[in-house]
C-alpha cells in the first residue's frame, strides 16, 4: 500500500490533510473555517490553521470522525 502524501495546498502549520482524503466532506462539516475543497472536488485540505483553541477543537473532532484517518496532527506550530 501506498504511503499517503501531505496535500500541497495544506496552510504551513501543524495540522494537514494527505492524499488518503475521499472527498466525503465530514471534515468541512465540523471546522468549515478550516478546510476547503480541491479545484476538482475530490479533496479536502487544511485552508487556515486554527486561530484560537475553539478551531483547534473543531479539527480535533474532525480527525476523530474522519473516516479515512487522513487528518494529520505534526505538533509542529509555525
Amino acid at each position: 500500500m501506498a504511503t499517503a502524501t501531505k496535500f500541497e495546498e495544506n496552510e504551513p502549520g501543524k495540522f494537514y490533510v494527505t492524499s488518503a482524503c475521499n472527498g466525503c466532506g465530514i471534515c468541512f462539516s465540523f471546522a468549515v473555517q478550516n478546510f476547503f475543497y480541491s479545484n476538482d472536488s475530490s479533496y479536502y485540505y487544511i485552508s487556515n490553521q486554527p486561530a484560537d483553541e475553539r478551531e483547534e477543537a473543531d479539527i480535533r473532532r474532525a480527525m476523530e470522525v474522519c473516516p479515512t484517518n487522513c487528518i494529520k496532527d505534526d505538533g509542529v506550530p509555525v
